[in-house]
C-alpha cells in the first residue's frame, strides 16, 4: 500500500508542480524543515477540479501552537471542505519531535472541538485551548517520518498500523487505520483508509489514491 501511496502522489506532482530549487539552510534541524514546511495552508484544487468525481475540494490548515502548551512542537489543524469552510470536518492537535533522525507526529483529540473551529485562521479563538483540552491517542498511532534528501520530503508511515484500532458506526469487524503522508515544501499527500483486523481487506477510506495538496 505504502509503495502504491508514493507512486500515486508522484504521478499527480510530476504533472502539477514545476522542479523548485531546494531550500538549503545549513542550520536548520530535520525538526525546524519538517515544521516550516508544514505549516501554513493546503488545498487540493487541481486534483479536485482533474477528478470532481473521485476528489472533493478540500482545505487542510496547519497553525503552530506556543512550544509551552506540549512543551514540544505542536500544531492545530482543521480540515474543511471548500463549500462549508465556517465548520471543520476534522481537527486535532500534532506535536512533533526528533528521535534518532526521524520526526515523530502524535495526535491528540480535542475536547468540545467546536470551541476553536476558524482558530488556524483567527488564532485569538486558540486562547482556551489548554493542555487540560486535549486528549493524546494511542502512541501505536504516532506517524514516523523519514527524511528523503534526493527527493526533499519526507516520507511518513503509522508506528505500529496494526495496533492502532479505529472504530466505525455500523460497521461490525475491527478495523485498524492504514495512514500515509508526504511532506515536502509546497507539497503534502495523505492516505487513511481502515483495513479489517483479521484479513487486510480495506473496509473504509478512500479508494482512488491519496488526497494531493499544494501550498497556498
Amino acid at each position: 500500500m505504502f509503495k502504491n501511496f508514493i507512486v500515486n502522489a508522484k504521478l499527480f506532482f510530476d504533472r502539477t508542480i514545476k522542479p523548485e530549487e531546494k531550500i538549503l539552510k545549513k542550520s536548520e534541524s530535520k525538526l525546524e524543515k519538517f515544521s516550516r514546511n508544514l505549516k501554513g495552508e493546503w488545498s487540493n484544487l487541481g486534483q479536485a477540479t482533474e477528478f470532481p468525481a473521485l476528489w472533493s475540494h478540500i482545505r487542510v490548515f496547519y497553525h503552530e501552537l506556543p512550544t509551552d502548551l506540549l512543551d514540544e512542537k505542536s500544531f492545530y489543524i482543521e480540515s474543511v471542505y471548500d463549500y462549508m469552510i465556517d465548520k471543520p470536518y476534522k481537527t486535532a492537535v500534532v506535536s512533533l519531535k526528533e528521535s534518532k533522525e526521524k520526526i515523530v507526529m502524535s495526535n491528540y483529540r480535542i475536547i468540545q472541538p467546536e470551541d476553536f473551529w476558524f482558530g488556524s485562521r483567527n488564532p485569538g479563538l486558540l486562547i482556551g485551548l489548554t493542555k487540560d483540552r486535549l486528549f493524546a491517542t494511542n502512541s501505536a498511532c504516532d506517524i514516523i517520518f523519514t527524511y528523503d534528501e534526493d527527493e526533499n520530503k519526507f516520507y511518513g508511515q503509522l508506528k505500529k498500523k496494526k495496533k492502532c484500532l479505529v472504530s466505525k458506526k455500523g460497521l461490525d469487524v475491527k478495523t485498524y487505520l492504514d495512514c500515509s503522508m508526504i511532506v515536502g515544501e509546497k507539497e503534502y499527500a495523505s492516505w487513511d483508509t481502515g483495513r479489517d483486523i483479521n484479513t487486510g481487506k480495506q473496509v473504509w477510506g478512500g479508494s482512488a489514491g491519496p488526497f494531493c495538496f499544494k501550498k497556498n
